[in-house]
């Protein structure tokens, strides 16, 4: 019996040593398991109702399209007496981070950060200065190559009065990474001396200040450009915009930008505002595009904002509007001209033409709108809506060996401005803007990537929209103060 009941014992304790080891590796099992998906399968999700913590879409699509490593060196110390010098620290790690997570591509990391410490990392910091010719403290560089970029810290923030408003950081770390990445910038000519809105000039309704910051940011290349003093259209020219002339462009300066578009694939963007004469009607037919005098009235309530500008809610497809319409964002302008296709311009094969943007189905092109006032719609002059305001047109220059060549492109829109100061960042005006640059620089992987502002929000509603928010406002105090009322009757009776 004893010996029987001590193999029972013995059996027993070798049995729950058994089962606490097969616990102890199920567990590492499980702890193990858990490890890698979450290392290898994760979503990362911000709560923030700005998105303070993600980076925008346009740039991870420029990250995306890096094909050689960047490297970011920063030499803030982690721990100082200067309590800005933290905060710059803090935000930079917070931001530099989705950098690196957006950089990782097929195992391989094209955006590599690194803190140093010159205090306590001596060896480190002789390297920096030695390789990147480091004269100071508390410096940022971006590098890639051989190419070097330093951002200054006063660039990083806003300030308003004083105080500090926003941190830009993404916005210059973004423009600094095309800096030391792209090997040729594109180069962005406006033209002058025709009384066009400049980039220079900060005025809220004519003026280029906040577009010129827009495209800098985006690593363009900037400068003018007067067809009456310049014999030709400069060789480095990636694109022309042509923003809103006041006065005709004179024949020979149109020749000179017919032979640019023709000779040379060019690439143009064209405002043309009503009322004004520009001039560039051969031009515009090489193009298959009509630009009409005319000024478009739009009576649609919801296509009308409350200060008098235009809702623009009516894209046709295409790559320039994709995103547009996808995501049904709408465009805020001023009053526009009919540009549509021009039925009479010549049977190209090679060219394409598209009506891109149009206005309501209660609007019309009003072609006696100077002597008119109120404009009435006349049906044997007017042009009935939707009227189209913005064309694209396109030209293979032929093939070679069974491949197309790509050839010119060219916008025009009726109206500048949604390009001015005071909408450029006003619904989807940028993008709008922002994607014809793209579309017109080939630049296809870059289409259809929101841009945006974090810290400025905009609501602009129309006239029907703020009529049924007052009516929804209205009602739901009225119903209870009557609900209110049949309870107080009720009761006394």
């Amino acid at each position: 019996m004893k010996p029987s009941r001590f193999n029972e014992f013995r059996f027993a304790r070798r049995f729950r040593t058994a089962n606490r080891a097969v616990q102890i590796l199920l567990s590492l099992s499980l702890i193990l398991a858990l490890n890698y998906i979450s290392a290898n399968y994760f979503k990362r999700i911000d709560l923030t109702k700005s998105g303070a913590y993600t980076l925008a879409p346009e740039s991870k699509a420029y990250i995306r399209e890096l094909k050689e490593p960047v490297e970011i060196i920063v030499t803030i110390p982690k721990e100082t007496d200067d309590d800005a010098l933290d905060i710059i620290r803090d935000d930079l790690n917070k931001l530099l981070r989705e950098y690196e997570f957006a950089g990782m591509r097929d195992g391989k990391a094209y955006i590599t950060v690194e803190f140093v410490d010159i205090y306590r990392q001596r060896k480190r910091a002789q390297e920096l200065a030695t390789n990147y010719n480091l004269t100071k403290e508390n410096a940022i560089i971006i590098t890639s190559g051989d190419k070097v970029r330093e951002i200054s810290q006063v660039g990083l923030y806003e300030y308003d009065n004083g105080k500090t408003r926003g941190f830009r950081g993404e916005q210059i770390f973004t423009s600094a990474i095309l800096d030391v990445s792209t090997k040729k910038a594109e180069k962005i000519y406006f033209l002058v001396g025709h009384g066009e809105m400049r980039l220079d000039d900060v005025d809220a309704l004519r003026g280029l200040s906040q577009l010129e910051s827009f495209l800098r940011e985006r690593n363009f290349e900037l400068a003018t450009l007067d067809l009456a003093i310049d014999e030709t259209v400069p060789e480095d020219a990636s694109l022309l915009v042509l923003p809103s002339p006041q006065a005709s462009l004179q024949p020979e300066e149109v020749e000179k930008l017919r032979r640019y578009m023709s000779d040379r694939n060019g690439r143009m963007i064209t405002l043309i505002d009503p009322g004004r004469h520009h001039g560039m009607d051969e031009l515009f037919f090489d193009w298959g595009v009509l630009t009409e005098d005319t000024a478009v009235i739009d009576t649609g309530t919801d296509f009308r904002a409350q200060g008098g500008d235009l809702i623009i809610r009516r894209f046709a497809e295409h790559p320039i509007t994709q995103l547009l319409i996808d995501y049904q964002i709408t465009a805020l302008f001023g009053q526009p001209r009919s540009v549509r296709v021009d039925p009479t311009s010549a049977n190209d094969s090679r060219l394409q033409v598209y009506q891109l943007v149009g206005t309501s189905d209660q609007s019309w092109a009003e072609r006696d709108y100077r002597t008119q006032n109120p404009a009435v719609f006349d049906a044997k002059r007017d042009q009935k809506g939707p009227v189209s305001i913005a064309t694209v047109s396109s030209r293979n220059s032929g093939t070679e060996l069974g491949i197309t060549i790509p050839g010119g492109r060219m916008v025009v829109f009726g109206n500048s401005d949604f390009i001015a100061n005071n909408r450029l960042r006003a619904f989807g005006n940028h993008t709008l803007l922002i994607n014809s640059i793209n579309w017109s620089l080939d630049r296809t992987s870059l289409l259809n990537i929101p841009t945006r502002k974090l810290e400025s929000y905009q609501i602009v509603m129309s006239e029907s929209d703020l009529q049924r928010m007052l009516t929804y406002f209205a009602a739901i105090p009225g119903i209870t103060a009557i609900f209110g009322l049949l309870v107080f009757l009720i009761r006394r009776h």
